[in-house]
């Protein structure tokens, strides 16, 4: 059980997507699309983020494509729980 919450985490809810920094100049981007970007101070241009893994939750038996750390491990009663933080992946082939 955490004393207080870390956003970065990711044990008890889908984690924050961590900032970008530009390898050049180190200038720190918290909110950044997905299409390819240049800095704003240097111009490089920023690394994207990795994906995020699409995984087989065992906590609900669900597909998430936004997962916690939850989807690692059972419930200890052994019964399948709906998740609300569930997030389906876009195509449902994708997995």
């Amino acid at each position: 059980m955490c004393w207080s919450c870390n956003p970065y985490c990711g044990n008890c809810k889908p984690p924050k997507e961590r900032p970008i920094i530009c390898p050049q100049c180190k200038k720190v981007y918290i909110n950044i699309t997905d299409e390819p970007m240049k800095c704003k101070k240097c111009g490089s241009v920023l690394p994207k983020r990795p994906p995020r893994p699409i995984v087989n939750c065992l906590y609900s038996g669900l597909i998430c494509a936004n997962p916690c750390g939850k989807y690692k491990d059972p419930p200890k009663d052994g019964i399948i729980k709906p998740c609300k933080l569930n997030t389906p992946p876009k195509d449902p082939l994708d997995k």
